[in-house]
């Protein structure tokens, strides 16, 4: 599973994020306010700077799935419980 701290990217390229929460399908508040947005165990909130002009930069903060992530090396991240192809929700 993915750990907070490492340095990941969008399969489809773009910046590099620091993933700064996994989730783990706990029941906390916000696992399942997750949960209600189709996210689960293994997807990650990653943080980046976007750079808005020569001197200023915004902090950007979004929620992936997993499977759309990739390590900045290219490698895939482990699958985990949620996120993965074949979730189609009909579990829900």
């Amino acid at each position: 599973m993915p750990q907070a701290g490492e340095v990941v990217m969008l399969k489809s390229g773009g910046p590099h994020m620091i993933i700064t929460y996994v989730f783990k399908g706990s029941d906390g508040a916000k696992e399942k306010l997750a949960a209600l947005k189709g996210f689960g165990e293994g997807d990650c909130v990653c943080e980046w700077q976007q750079q808005i002009n020569e001197d200023n930069f915004k902090v950007k903060k979004e929620t992936f799935k997993s499977a759309m992530l990739v390590y900045d090396n290219g490698e895939p991240l482990p699958a985990g419980g949620g996120g993965g192809d074949d979730d189609d929700d009909d579990d829900w």
